[in-house]
């Protein structure tokens, strides 16, 4: 009779040759594509939720509304008489000078003022007149649609 070997089953699995080997390459591949997914998910799902810089701004209602042009420039009015164009703090001394730097820049883009509701009103056409001194044609007002968020209400 033979002695008891504990190790015997072991010993014969590690002489198993499998028959079919794995595609390397390939499994390498799709195992990659599927992780950079599952993380180009994740940053899709997270942006909406990351703070973006900027200015407060609350625009007065109009139940009228026209779309804005791509590539638009926007020039933003605080309450407090300050002018936000192209990421820079104006006052309106110097408004005028970056208007026309922006138009000769690109001398068919049209512009969109966002004033707060609570600017007096000889500030926004200050910059209005800006604009149009500066030979930008096109010049608009931004509003926000009053039917929806009362509808919300």
């Amino acid at each position: 009779m033979k002695p008891f070997n504990p190790h015997e089953k072991s010993q014969r699995l590690r002489l198993f040759k499998p028959s079919r080997k794995p595609a390397g390459v390939f499994t390498l591949s799709i195992a990659l594509c599927d992780a950079s997914l599952t993380v180009l998910a994740f940053f899709l799902a997270v942006s909406p939720f990351v703070m973006q810089p900027g200015i407060n701004v609350t625009l007065p209602a109009s139940p009228f509304t026209g779309g804005a042009r791509f590539g638009s420039m926007v020039l933003s009015i605080t309450p407090g008489g300050w002018f936000y164009f192209d990421d820079e703090r104006l006052d309106a001394a110097r408004l005028p000078a970056a208007l026309e730097a922006a138009a000769s820049a690109d001398p068919g883009a049209p512009l969109i003022i966002e004033a707060d509701e609570r600017v007096e009103h000889g500030t926004v056409i200050l910059a209005w007149n800006a604009a149009l001194e500066a030979g930008i044609t096109e010049v608009s007002m931004a509003t926000r649609i009053s039917a929806i968020e009362e509808g919300l209400q």
